[in-house]
């Protein structure tokens, strides 16, 4: 994807142009800061403590003036009836970055897999990959938006590797739906942090390629 924004002339020299990699290290350095979610919470809780923990990972990488402001729940509107459309879950800004019609920068989608239900955990993997997941940041308002859009898998059982090959195997399932481009998995990603199991879906929208990115993040962890 090209990036869109202009710089103010006095920082072109000083500040990068593509920020993706900073935004991944921030919300891998922040999650181990969000008090383990227990099984009844929604999406929107984890969240709200997560961008709390972002902020606070931000404030602590620059004495002054971070690069980002993180938002979190924002209405979209339609512009000529002013009535709510949908909401994403996280928008990032860039501060010294002017993006037309001040656009985010970044949005990410926020869905549980393995949920508990029962004592039993359910994969949850057709809401990841639904209209309401993936499906925001392909066919909704969320891909005309943002430079860039993501997802924030919420593994509540702890169990990363299993969760990812539950949504690996619905997106071959959905590969038509997600107009993916190659093969149906979550490929490796250079801008990703490297040990986990984060990575980068490929798509074709409109002609143009595209990409989906995804953090998978354990609710489960060992005590501290």
């Amino acid at each position: 994807m090209r990036f869109i924004g202009a710089t103010h002339k006095f920082l072109g020299d000083v500040l990068p142009s593509d920020f993706r990699a900073e935004i991944f290290s921030l919300v891998e350095d922040a999650w181990p800061n969000v008090p383990s979610p227990r099984d009844a919470w929604l999406e929107p809780r984890i969240t709200g403590l997560l961008k709390l923990a972002m902020i606070a990972a931000q404030e602590a990488r620059y004495e002054a003036d971070p690069p980002f402001h993180i938002s979190e729940d924002t209405k979209i509107r339609d512009p000529k009836t002013g009535k709510e459309k949908e909401r994403t879950d996280v928008e990032i800004h860039l501060r010294h970055h002017y993006i037309k019609g001040q656009r985010p920068y970044f949005v990410f989608e926020s869905k549980r897999l393995n949920v508990p239900y029962g004592g039993v955990p359910s994969p949850n993997v057709h809401e990841y990959v639904g209209d309401a997941g993936m499906g925001c940041l392909l066919t909704g308002s969320y891909n005309t938006v943002p430079n860039y859009s993501g997802m924030l898998a919420y593994v509540m059982d702890g169990s990363v590797a299993t969760a990812k090959r539950s949504v690996e195997k619905q997106l071959a399932a959905k590969s038509g739906d997600l107009r993916l481009r190659g093969k149906a998995k979550i490929h490796s990603s250079n801008l990703m942090p490297s040990g986990g199991a984060h990575g980068e879906t490929h798509h074709t929208i409109g002609g143009q390629a595209s990409v989906i990115f995804h953090m998978f993040l354990p609710a489960k962890r060992a005590r501290r």
